[in-house]
Parts: C-alpha cells; sequence; structure tokens
C-alpha cells in the first residue's frame, strides 16, 4: 500500500511538472492557437455562403468571416480554384507565424505536420515531369503548406525538365525530410524489379524505377511511412501528448487501412495476384492492428470485408453506411443508377474525423491541438470550395449533404 502511495504521488509530482515546464516552452504557441479556434467560419457564415447566387456572392460573404479581405486582390471573375489556393496561403501564413515562436520538440513536431503536404507536392511535380511540363506550369496545384527550400529552384522558369529526375532527385528529394521515405520507396521499387538488393538507388536508376510506378500507389506508400514516423516521435514524446496524438494517429491509421481496402474493391488491386501490392499500403500500427489488418490483407470482395469487421462495431457501421455507394458505383459502370445519393467512406471519414480533431481542444497542455487545428482548418476550405463548386453548377440544395460544421454551438 505504501508503494502504491509513493508511486502515485510520484505520478502526481510529474505531471505537476509537465504542467509547468509545458507553459514555459509552449505556452503561448498553444494559447495562439487556441485563439485561432475561434476564427472559424459559424454556422452564420455558412447560411450566407449558401443562399450566395454567384462567387462574387461568395467574396462578399467570406470578407464578414474571419477570411476578411484576402481576395481582395483577385480579378473577376473569380475562379474556384482561385478561392480554395487563397484559402490554404492564408492557413499556410498562420501556420508559419506560430511555427516560428515554436522551440524544440514543438518546432520538429509542426515540420511533421508540413511533410504530409511536402509528399502532395512532390508527388505533382514529379507526375508533371512525367508528362513533360514544366514546374513552373503546375504552380497553381502547389500546396502551400508543404513549400520547401529547393522547390524556389524547382519552380523557376529556368529549370530544365528534360533533364529528367536527376535534379527533381538531387535538389530536393535528397535534401528535403521526406527524402528518407521517397528514398526507402526507391529501394522496395527497385527491389520489385530486381531481386537483387542494392545498397542504394542511383540518380540515373530513379527515372527507369518511377515511370513503372503507379504514382497514387507511391503517393500512398510515402504516407504510410510518414504517419509511422510521425507516431513513433509522438510516442517518443511521452505524456499527454502521446495519448492524444496517438488516438488521432491510430484513428488515421485505422481510416487509412479502410480507405484502401474499399478504394480497392472492384480494382485490379483485389485480384489475388495485386493483393500484396494493396496490403504493402497498410500501416503498422492502429486500433485495428494487428489483428484487424490480419484479417483484412485476406479480403478481396464486400462479403469478406465484413466479416474481416465484424470485431470492430464503430468500422462495421462505417463500412454498413458506405456499402451502397460501392454497390451503386459498380451498377453504374454496368449501366445503373448514379452514386450521387449515397456517401463515400471519405465523406463519412472527414465527419469523424472532426468530431475527433474537435476533441482534441478539450485536453491542456499537449501538442495535439497545433495537428487537429490544421487539420480542421483543412476541412473548412474543403467545405467552402463545395460550396463554389455547388454556387457553380447551380445545384445549392446538395450543399447540406456534404459539408461538415465545425466547432457548432452546444445547445
Amino acid at each position: 500500500a505504501i508503494l502504491d502511495q509513493v508511486a502515485q504521488a510520484l505520478v502526481d509530482c510529474l505531471a505537476a511538472m509537465e504542467l509547468s515546464i509545458f507553459n514555459v516552452n509552449h505556452g503561448f504557441c498553444e494559447a495562439v492557437v487556441r485563439g485561432l479556434r475561434s476564427g472559424f467560419l459559424v454556422p452564420e457564415d455558412y447560411r450566407r455562403l449558401s443562399t450566395s447566387d454567384t462567387l462574387e456572392d461568395m467574396r462578399s460573404a467570406l470578407e464578414e468571416s474571419d477570411y476578411g479581405t484576402f481576395l481582395q486582390d483577385e480579378p473577376s471573375p473569380l475562379l474556384v480554384s482561385t478561392i480554395s489556393k487563397k484559402c490554404y496561403e492564408k492557413l499556410a501564413d498562420e501556420f508559419r507565424y506560430v511555427k516560428a515562436q515554436t522551440v524544440e520538440p514543438l518546432a520538429t513536431f509542426m515540420d511533421f505536420i508540413a511533410r504530409e503536404k511536402m509528399i502532395d507536392n512532390v508527388v505533382m511535380i514529379i507526375q508533371g515531369v512525367l508528362n513533360n511540363k514544366a514546374p513552373i506550369e503546375l504552380q497553381e496545384k502547389v500546396h502551400p503548406l508543404g513549400v520547401f527550400e529547393g522547390m524556389k529552384v524547382i519552380m523557376s522558369e529556368t529549370f530544365d525538365v528534360q533533364g529528367g529526375f536527376d535534379d527533381v532527385y538531387r535538389i530536393f528529394l535528397v535534401d528535403t525530410p521526406i527524402g528518407p521515405y521517397f528514398e526507402e520507396y526507391l529501394k522496395d521499387a527497385d527491389r520489385e524489379k530486381d531481386e537483387m538488393s542494392r545498397a542504394g538507388v542511383e540518380t540515373s536508376q530513379v527515372s527507369g524505377i518511377l515511370t513503372k510506378q503507379d504514382l497514387e500507389i507511391m503517393k500512398a506508400t510515402l504516407k504510410k511511412a510518414w504517419l509511422e514516423d510521425f507516431n513513433e516521435f509522438c510516442q517518443g514524446l511521452g505524456g499527454t501528448t502521446a495519448e492524444v496524438m496517438g488516438h488521432m494517429l491510430k484513428m488515421e491509421a485505422d481510416f487509412r487501412v479502410l480507405l484502401v481496402t474499399l478504394n480497392a474493391l472492384n480494382t485490379n488491386l483485389s485480384t489475388e495476384s495485386k493483393l500484396q501490392d494493396r496490403n504493402a499500403l497498410y500501416p503498422s500500427f492502429g486500433y485495428l492492428y494487428p489483428e484487424g489488418t490480419k484479417e483484412l490483407r485476406k479480403v478481396w470482395n464486400d462479403t469478406t470485408v465484413r466479416a474481416a469487421l465484424e470485431p470492430y462495431t464503430k468500422y462495421l457501421s462505417l463500412f454498413d453506411q458506405v456499402k451502397q455507394f460501392y454497390e451503386a458505383e459498380t451498377s453504374v459502370t454496368e449501366g445503373g443508377k448514379s452514386v450521387g445519393q449515397f456517401q463515400s467512406i471519405e465523406d463519412l471519414i472527414y465527419a469523424e474525423n472532426v468530431h475527433m480533431y474537435e476533441m482534441a481542444f478539450e485536453q491542456q497542455y499537449h501538442f495535439g491541438v497545433f495537428y487537429a487545428w490544421v487539420k480542421l482548418k483543412e476541412q473548412e476550405i474543403r467545405n467552402v470550395r463545395w460550396i463554389a463548386n455547388m454556387v457553380i453548377l447551380g445545384t445549392k440544395e446538395h450543399i447540406d449533404d456534404t459539408i461538415v460544421p465545425i466547432f457548432q454551438p452546444r445547445l
């Protein structure tokens, strides 16, 4: 009993130390992010956006929100892509402001958040190089959060796209934080091509390997490596951060498994010869890992998916909700009805994630709020883009079907 009391006193002492040390090093940054929480669009903002008849009306509606006059210098006619890009630029500016105030280990934590977008940018530029497009032509599609040193060279007008991957690989695939993920991917891809394992990949080999690879699978593989690395870093931090981020990243890993599994249904990735490619995309942690993922590795149709998810009530419920979507999708390819009235797994995961990220703000003294804030802002931008698309198409009655409200007032 005495030992238990001593252990409890030690735990209480460590908890008190965590609180005081956290506030000394990271209290200001956390306060800034919690202050930025008040800038999310409220139901009244969404109502104004939903009643807009044109994108110019949306510009006016956004000016009355926390977004302010961020579109005032954009010429008419306004494009949906312009609204989306300016929203991301505003998020990137706020992100960089917060990051500029950080000290370690929070600075590295925020680097990890940006790495996900770096992967998106790198894959997009590789796609452009494969299609002989100059990277500067892809400037509009670059995610501002994933910009890094070296991209200035790649995005310059003098960059020679005919040089293939040599310069791309040398400039930023080696010198950026995602370089190790990419190198590991290239080694694995090279091994598949040639069973002889190599110590590394020569620059001259990169072009030959990448032209044979499916870029979507490459992106999923890189993001899996990033997610596992991020989780390992967060667990190493310990304390409340390890607890809160551990939960969010485990859920994200599970959702990734569900996304890969369901989107592979009715494609060649569900055939016996390709199952190994699909299974390689499953993260090696999460609530489904290892028992759930072991069962999901064997599935090839919706019946086997349902059987594998049977012990996981929440995920089984998600699958049952989207089953109609995938069945309708199959019937469309066979000349059936539209899938418009059903929701995909992505739509449901977005809604689940919003609730999870909101809950991260309920605890204090942890880094999870920084990750949750970025993810919630990304969902808000998806909401704005969806509304803009519906306004353009004249189908505003569908707006409420897909937008996911954030921090709804509690009655």
